[in-house]
């Protein structure tokens, strides 16, 4: 049996930008495993590509209704800035002739109103501390949902034990692995289900791989 934090992630828009997007910014319709561990970091305040590191092994479920999506134009700059000089004289003016910003539209799908339900049990001692900053309401940077303009609120409900089911069949309405799926497809058709799958990133190295 094991102790899991259940919080409700929700926010106005979210955007989670698939592995295998093209030249359209397509989302994911949940947030992937890597986006909850980046969340449960951003409220226990750990530096930058530390969470998949201290964080795992995390257990995670998810439940929730897909939100309605919006196709959304985004202007993004394709060449940084010139870079500033080392010396700069008083006596120096600003240059009439800068470089030219070259930029690019593209589409990205944007979810609206996304509302989920999330179970996770973390490692100690970081399980027990999200789940009093949860409760009160306090986290060291803003979460997010997916992108930084995209603030999330989190809202804690509970601590429930969980323990393992006896070997059968049973409904599911979540995110899990292909492999534990075992679909009754007559069941399926008569109660007017769906199974839809997809390629999620479910863990990430420091160097982002």
């Amino acid at each position: 049996m094991i102790k899991l934090i259940n919080f409700r992630l929700k926010g106005r828009f979210g955007h989670f930008l698939r592995a295998d997007a093209g030249a359209s910014a397509i989302s994911y319709p949940v947030p992937p495993r890597t986006v909850i561990m980046g969340i449960a970091g951003a409220v226990l305040g750990l530096p930058k590509d530390q969470p998949q590191v201290v964080l795992e092994p995390l257990e995670i479920a998810i439940a929730g209704r897909i939100p309605l999506t919006h196709w959304h134009k985004a202007k993004l700059r394709k060449d940084p800035p010139d870079s500033l000089s080392f010396k700069i004289k008083r006596t120096q003016k600003q240059e009439k002739n800068t470089k030219p910003e070259k930029a690019t539209l593209i589409a990205q799908e944007w979810l609206f109103k996304p509302s989920y339900e999330i179970w996770a049990g973390l490692p100690e001692p970081y399980h027990s501390e999200l789940e009093g900053r949860l409760k009160e309401r306090r986290w060291h940077f803003q979460p997010c949902l997916g992108l930084s303009e995209m603030m999330a609120d989190l809202e804690y409900i509970g601590t429930v034990d969980a323990e393992k089911l006896p070997e059968g069949t049973y409904p599911v309405e979540t995110v899990m692995r292909q492999e534990h799926v075992k679909p009754d497809i007559e069941k399926i058709y008569n109660d007017k289900l769906a199974i839809n799958i997809l390629r999620m990133p479910r863990t990430v190295t420091p160097e982002r791989v």
